[in-house]
């Protein structure tokens, strides 16, 4: 049975004004004359307004009784409001039986759509993409798989697109640009740019393994059509493949949240910028005695032959070190089939060794005798 009370959203879709209107001019269609309305509206048990002291306090029904001053004072002022509450609860019934055909389509159609957390398990999720399959020569090489989507010039480029994209799809939004000889793709063309999105997911997974070297690694970028060729996983779905290097990534000022991701194009040759790692610190006395490395730069520019391994980092030997050193490119030490790069200078300044000397510790130590003196 249809109630007011569980249908009390329903009679916020018409104001009250044009309900009543619609029901009035709805009352021949439903078979239902104004004279059954009338006479139904004057059969409704009015029991909950049979109380005197709800119209004017103190008054009681004995009151109105013994004395008929009160009792035409009541029935001159407080008849009309039952009458219209009356009518009004008419009308809503009259409404409800107009609506009730709608309502019951409605639960119909509730009853029979699924879910929704059955509709997001059906529909493909950016979440569930898996990593593609990468060949065994590139994994020796330190190359990782990453996983994209094409993007839509015309319906995901801007700035409400790509919010959408990053708020609702989970999606980072960037673009694949730069040049590769060996595929004869030139940057001054502009089909050279393609757009895409990548799963937040496969970049957050980087981010947490790599940190800040994120942007100093390669990866081999599959770039599927949609999320339904991604998910197929039969290695042959893909639109294409390319070597690409993270570049621009962007961060929100306040919440940090990633933005964007662009990716260039990557081919042996091509300068790359490695991280460079402190090793053996325990063997340098500077360090030993509370000495600190400043650091000037903390990536160097290397070429990577074709072939050699991409290194993660770049080792710099600390081993004899002693205070106010100057690290420069001499210290760090270059895997094979990597060097540093012809824009680099021979000068290159790493950092620099900082601390106290010999006599600086004894004044120290003298000092504190003093005082626990």
């Amino acid at each position: 049975t249809m109630t007011l009370a569980s249908t009390g959203i329903r009679r916020l879709i018409l104001p009250t004004v044009a309900r009543r209107a619609l029901v009035r001019s709805s009352i021949p269609a439903l078979g239902v004359s104004g004279g059954a309305v009338r006479q139904f509206s004057s059969e409704a048990p009015a029991a909950a307004n049979t109380d005197p002291a709800v119209k004017v306090q103190g008054v009681s029904a004995e009151d109105l009784e013994s004395n008929p001053n009160l009792a035409s004072f009541f029935a001159a002022n407080f008849e009309d409001d039952k009458a219209s509450e009356d009518d009004a609860d008419d009308e809503d019934e009259l409404f409800l039986a107009m609506m009730g055909g709608a309502a019951a389509a409605e639960d119909a159609e509730e009853q029979q759509a699924p879910p929704a957390a059955a509709q997001e398990a059906a529909a493909p999720s950016a979440a569930t993409v898996p990593l593609p399959a990468i060949d065994d020569a590139l994994a020796a090489r330190n190359i990782r798989p990453l996983a994209s989507f094409l993007r839509s010039r015309e319906s995901e480029d801007g700035t409400r697109a790509c919010n959408a994209l990053r708020e609702v799809h989970r999606q980072i939004p960037g673009v694949i640009y730069g040049s590769d000889p060996t595929k004869d793709i030139f940057s001054k063309d502009y089909e050279s740019n393609v757009t895409v999105k990548t799963p937040w997911n496969q970049i957050q997974r980087e981010l947490d393994r790599y940190h800040h070297g994120f942007e100093s690694r390669v990866y081999e970028l599959t770039v599927y059509k949609d999320e339904e060729a991604a998910l197929a996983n039969d290695g042959s779905n893909y639109l294409y493949k390319q070597l690409v290097r993270p570049a621009n990534m962007q961060r929100h000022p306040i919440q940090n949240k990633i933005y964007c991701v662009n990716f260039l194009r990557y081919h042996p040759g091509r300068p790359i910028r490695i991280p460079i790692r402190f090793i053996n610190e325990e063997e340098s006395p500077a360090l030993k005695r509370g000495g600190y490395i400043v650091p000037i730069n903390k990536t160097v520019e290397c070429i990577v032959e074709d072939g050699a391994v991409i290194p993660e980092s770049i080792d710099l030997e600390c081993t004899g070190l002693q205070l106010k050193a100057k690290l420069r490119l001499d210290n760090l030490y270059f895997p094979e089939g990597v060097r540093p790069s012809g824009r680099v200078k021979d000068d290159h300044l790493v950092g620099i060794i900082y601390g106290k000397t010999a006599g600086e510790d004894e004044e120290d130590a003298a000092t504190e005798e003093e005082a626990a003196a």
